[in-house]
């Protein structure tokens, strides 16, 4: 009993020595195939960057031989477009087949790097991989040296180029448009248009001086304009300037002898100052001007320096211009009357009775000059 008692004691501890040695194996089997798992995750990895790596590069010069199509396409001569057809196509066949040749080369690398994905493991090749389009490809293995016989067409060849690339638009770069600023010189006119609307706003601000400068300007850019002549005479007389507005006035008239508002404003000058026979010489060349102001200055200067003769020519004006007033008749009277024309000043006192704008005062003055002739 005692030796069958020892080897069953042997056959137990034998037992747990059996069970451990299969839990050792499984392990080591598990450990295995983790590490393989792990170097193909690793390696899959790898072809995975090593795709989009080269993906990436035929995007990059397809982009620039795209783009020195574009540039150099404009600028071809007429003589590359003058070239004979047997020409260009015996030129364009080997190019052609230059460019086939690295296209299907590039091709067939992707197609093995795609291979060797899917066989590495169950996962999807990038969409970018698989949609390589190989007219895109045949483009970019064109050398950039090389120029389409027509423009044209090679506009229209980059155009269907760019469209068989979905994933990303190549835009040509637009040169940006400069604006440049340049200063114009004004001209005479301009100028004076200018100087003219900013010496207005300074006299309605009361800032005659500076007025007066510009109104002087204008004068000196040309003399001949009488607007600023005459606006810059009235600053001087407002301001009591009486020889320089006389002088200045006396230029307007030496350039226009038949200008009437420069001699009559000269002529109310020279009258401010008490000179009335330089006022009526002043006037007296124009003595036929139909000008009711002018006429009226005129007569009443020539009465007062006893120049009748003046004076009769100066109303009969004023009669002709207004023929239904008896103010002018009225006045054609007392000038006649004198000057010792007793008859023709009875006669004009009749007619200033029938005529209109007579007021009664002068109807009963021209009343008593009747009556005292005729006696």
């Amino acid at each position: 009993m005692s030796v069958i008692n020892q080897m069953l004691k042997d056959l137990d501890k034998r037992a747990p020595e059996q069970g451990q040695a299969p839990t050792t194996i499984v392990e080591n089997q598990k450990s295995s195939t983790f590490k393989i798992v792990l170097i193909s995750v690793v390696v899959l990895l790898c072809l995975n960057a090593l795709g989009f790596y080269i993906w990436n590069l035929q995007e990059q010069v397809a982009k620039s031989r795209i783009e020195n199509v574009i540039q150099t396409a404009p600028s071809q001569s007429n003589e590359v477009k003058k070239q004979k057809i047997s020409t260009t196509e015996s030129v364009e066949q080997p190019l052609a087949n230059q460019a086939s040749q690295p296209t299907q080369q590039v091709a067939t690398s992707i197609e093995s790097v795609g291979s060797v994905l899917a066989s590495s493991s169950n996962k999807v090749i990038p969409s970018e991989i698989k949609s390589v389009d190989h007219a895109a490809l045949a483009a970019t293995s064109q050398p950039s040296t090389e120029m389409p016989t027509e423009p044209p067409e090679a506009e229209k060849a980059v155009t269907e180029t760019l469209s068989h690339q979905p994933s990303k638009v190549i835009k040509p770069e637009v040169a940006k448009s400069k604006m440049s600023v340049s200063r114009r010189q004004l001209t005479s006119k301009e100028l004076i248009e200018q100087k003219l609307i900013k010496a207005e706003k300074l006299i309605s601000l009361n800032e005659l001086t500076k007025a007066e400068q510009l109104f002087e300007d204008v004068l000196i850019i040309k003399p001949e304009h009488k607007e600023a002549r005459k606006k810059l005479a009235a600053l001087w007389f407002g301001k009591k300037a009486y020889q320089q507005a006389v002088n200045l006035l006396s230029q307007g008239i030496a350039i226009d002898r038949q200008d009437g508002e420069l001699r009559l404003l000269k002529a109310r000058v020279l009258l401010k100052q008490g000179q009335h026979k330089a006022a009526y010489h002043t006037l007296k060349p124009l003595d036929s001007l139909e000008n009711e102001e002018y006429q009226v200055m005129l007569a009443n200067i020539a009465q007062q320096t006893e120049q009748f003769s003046s004076a009769i020519i100066a109303y009969q004006v004023l009669i002709k211009m207004q023929p239904y007033s008896g103010r002018w008749h009225l006045g054609l009277a007392i000038t006649y009357d004198k000057n010792g024309q007793f008859l023709l000043a009875i006669n004009e006192y009749a007619l200033a009775l029938t005529k209109a704008n007579l007021s009664a005062s002068s109807a009963e003055f021209a009343e008593q000059r009747m009556q005292a002739l005729g006696e």
